[in-house]
C-alpha cells in the first residue's frame, strides 16, 4: 500500500504506520500489509507497482495501456515526470463550485522513483489529484474562510451532508463561515 502525506505532515503519517513502513519516496510512504485507517493522509494508492522504462515514450505508453486518468505525484526528476504527463491524456482538474459532487471517473496516480521506474496505482482512494480538493471560492457571501473546511470535509464524505430539516449547532460561531453552509442548506442551496 502506498499513503500520501498531507503537506507537512510525513512524521505524523510515518509514525501512524510504524514498523511497516517498507520505503519512502518524498511524501509517498509504502507500507506492508492490507489497507490501515490513518489519520494523516491525503491519497492512498491501493496496489502500486514499479513499472520500468525505456524512455518518457514508453513510460507514457505503459501508463495509458493500464488506464486513461492519471495524477502526477513528483518528488524527484521533476522534468521527466512533466514530460510524460504531457504525452498522458490530459485530465481535467477544475475546481469545485460550492455545492458541487466530487468527480466519478477513476484516478490513478503515478511518481517516477528513479529515470528507469516509475511507481503506479491505478486505484486510489481520492478523486483528486494527490488527494487535494480546489474550490471556487466565494469572496462575497460568507463572512468568513471557514467554510472551505466544512465543504472540503463534506466532499471528501463523498456528499455526506446535513439533510434539509436536521439539526446543526456551530459552537462558538464567530464569525460564522459554518452557520453560512448551514443555512445555505436550510435554503435549498447544494452547499
Amino acid at each position: 500500500m502506498g499513503y500520501l502525506a498531507p503537506e507537512g505532515f510525513l512524521a505524523e503519517l510515518r509514525e501512524e504506520l510504524g514498523d511497516d513502513v517498507s520505503d519512502v519516496h518524498g511524501r509517498l510512504v509504502l507500507a506492508k500489509g492490507p489497507a490501515k485507517a490513518v489519520a494523516w493522509v491525503a491519497n492512498i494508492w491501493c496496489d502500486p507497482m514499479r513499472i520500468p522504462i525505456s524512455s518518457i515514450g514508453d513510460a507514457a505508453k505503459k501508463l495509458r495501456a493500464i488506464q486513461r486518468n492519471w495524477a502526477r505525484y513528483s518528488f524527484a526528476s521533476h522534468r521527466r515526470a512533466a514530460l510524460i504527463s504531457e504525452k498522458l491524456p490530459k485530465v481535467s482538474a477544475k475546481p469545485i463550485v460550492f455545492g458541487a459532487a466530487a468527480p466519478k471517473a477513476p484516478l490513478g496516480s503515478w511518481t517516477l522513483i528513479d529515470a528507469d521506474t516509475i511507481l503506479a496505482s491505478p486505484h486510489c482512494s481520492s478523486p483528486f489529484p494527490n488527494g487535494e480538493v480546489q474550490f471556487v471560492e466565494d469572496r462575497a457571501a460568507p463572512p468568513s474562510r471557514a467554510y472551505l473546511k466544512l465543504w472540503e470535509l463534506f466532499t471528501i464524505l463523498g456528499g455526506e451532508r446535513p439533510k434539509r430539516g436536521e439539526l446543526c449547532v456551530d459552537l462558538g460561531a464567530s464569525p460564522g463561515g459554518w452557520t453560512w453552509v448551514f443555512a445555505q442548506r436550510r435554503q435549498g442551496r447544494p452547499g
